[in-house]
């Protein structure tokens, strides 16, 4: 099973994206999502109703970045949504 990880409110997602799991720093890399890849995947959630399973897709966003030295991913599906409504 995948480890716990702590869920980050969007007012916080810039800035604790700039730091990798062990508390440090990504280095070169400045907390701007704009310069990361938008990426999108569909989950589906299912639910038994009656006879039938009706299941609904779950869209989630993330943002493939870049330090230094290498890639990493952030969800950004509540940032993302917030600002399509402002």
């Amino acid at each position: 099973m995948a480890p716990f990880i702590s869920t980050i409110p969007v007012s916080d997602l810039a800035l604790n994206a700039q730091l990798r799991t062990n508390e440090r720093k990504h280095s070169g890399y400045g907390g701007n999502f704009d310069k990361c890849e938008l990426l999108e995947m569909l989950q589906y959630t299912c639910e038994v109703e009656g006879d039938k399973v009706v299941c609904r897709p779950v869209e989630r966003l993330f943002r493939r970045c870049k330090d230094k030295n290498r890639g990493f991913l952030v969800e950004t599906t509540a940032l993302e949504k917030k600002s399509s409504t402002l």
